[in-house]
C-alpha cells in the first residue's frame, strides 16, 4: 500500500506531553510507577540481534539488560545489571554500572553507550518517524500493560564489540520503545511483539495480546515517510517442538485500508531472566524478515506464562 499525501491520514491524539521522553512519577505521594525504555538492532548479514533494555521505579530502583545474540544456544553477551539511583537522576542523562543513555532531543535522539568486559557498544539514534503511541490505535492500550508507550523506528550509527568481533553501523535501521505505568504481568495470557525494517526506510510495528478472554491489536506501518496505526492483524505463526520461535506470517490492516505483508524467519533466540512472581517467560528471536517482499530485518517477541508454556511444550512432545 502506498500513502502519498500524510494529510489523509489521521492519527489520534497519542497522549504524550513535552516532557513524556523522561522519568514519571507516582500521581500520590508514595505511590508506583516505572519507567521502561528499550532499544534494539537486529543484524541479518552478521547473524546477530542486539537489545539494551532499563527500568526504573519511582522509588529508585533500576536494572537493565544488554543482550547479543545469534544462532548458537547461548548468547554471545547477556549482561545483567542494577542497582539505586537518587530521585534527581532522569533519562537525558542516566548511568548505572557501565551504562550511558543520553538524550539530546526527547523523542528524535538518543545515545547508548556500553561498556564490560564481553561489551562495547556505542549506540546513536536518530528518529525517522514521529513517536507513536498504542493509544493511538482503536483497541487502544490496554491498563495491566502502561499507562502510555511510544514506539519509534530510526537510524543508528556506531559500533559494536562482541567476541572479537567490530560492527560498524552508519545510519542503520533500528527501534526503540518507552512505556511508562505499572503492568500487571499476570492478567495477559499470550503476545506477540514485533518490528522489522528495510534498508530503504519501510517499517511495521505491531502487538498481537491476548487477556481476559479478548483479543487487541497495536502498531504502525511506516511507508514512504507516512506513519499510518494499525486496525488489526490477520496472522499465523509456526513453532519449534519447545514452542520457541520458528515462523510468523502477517498482514497489518491499517486504519486508511492498505494492507502490508510481513514474515518473519528466526536465525536466533534468547530467553531473557524476568523472575517476576507470575514466571512470566519473554523470548526475543532475531528473524530475517520481509516487508511486502522486501527484505528486512525482524524481532519477534512473545510472552506466555511459564505454566502454560511448560503444558504447551509437553503436549506437542506426547
Amino acid at each position: 500500500m502506498t500513502v502519498t499525501d500524510p494529510a489523509d491520514v489521521h492519527i489520534p491524539d497519542p497522549g504524550f506531553g513535552p516532557n513524556d521522553d523522561l522519568r514519571h512519577w507516582p500521581a500520590e505521594p508514595g505511590g508506583r510507577m516505572r519507567d521502561s525504555l528499550f532499544w534494539e538492532m537486529i543484524m541479518p548479514d552478521e547473524r546477530l540481534g542486539l537489545q539494551v533494555y532499563l527500568y526504573l521505579t519511582a522509588h529508585g530502583k533500576t536494572g537493565y539488560n544488554v543482550s547479543i545474540w545469534g544462532p548458537d544456544s547461548q548468547p554471545l553477551a547477556l549482561d545483567l545489571g542494577g542497582g539505586e539511583v537518587a530521585d534527581d537522576v532522569d533519562f537525558d542523562d542516566f548511568r548505572i554500572d557501565g551504562l550511558h543513555v543520553r538524550q539530546p532531543e526527547l523523542r528524535r535522539t538518543a545515545e547508548v553507550t556500553y561498556e564490560s568486559e564481553k561489551v562495547r557498544l556505542e549506540y546513536r539514534f536518530e528518529a525517522v518517524q514521529d513517536a507513536f503511541s498504542y493509544r493511538s490505535n482503536p483497541d487502544g492500550l490496554p491498563e495491566w500493560f502502561a499507562a502510555n508507550r511510544l514506539e519509534q523506528t530510526g537510524r543508528v550509527s556506531g559500533f559494536l564489540e562482541v567476541a572479537g568481533r567490530r560492527i560498524e553501523w552508519d545510519r542503520r535501521m533500528g527501534h526503540r520503545d518507552h512505556s511508562w505505568g505499572n503492568r500487571d504481568w499476570g492478567v495477559p495470557h499470550h503476545w506477540k511483539w514485533f518490528v522489522a525494517y528495510t534498508d530503504s526506510g519501510q517499517a511495521v510495528n505491531g502487538w498481537i495480546w491476548i487477556a481476559g478472554g479478548e483479543w487487541g491489536f497495536a502498531g504502525s506501518v511506516l511507508r514512504n515517510g507516512v506513519t499510518i496505526p494499525v486496525s488489526h492483524i490477520e496472522h499465523h505463526a509456526t513453532y519449534h517442538d519447545d514452542m520457541s520461535q520458528k515462523r510468523l506470517e502477517a498482514t497489518l490492516v491499517d486504519t486508511a485500508g492498505g494492507r502490508t505483508e510481513v514474515t518473519f524467519d528466526r536465525y536466533g533466540l534468547v530467553k531473557l531472566p524476568t523472575n517476576d512472581k507470575m514466571a512470566t517467560e519473554i523470548w526475543e528471536s532475531a528473524c530475517d524478515a520481509t516487508i511486502d517482499g522486501e527484505p528486512a530485518a525482524g524481532q519477534w517477541e512473545t510472552h506466555w506464562p511459564r505454566e502454560y508454556l511448560n503444558h504447551l511444550v509437553a503436549s506437542r512432545n506426547r
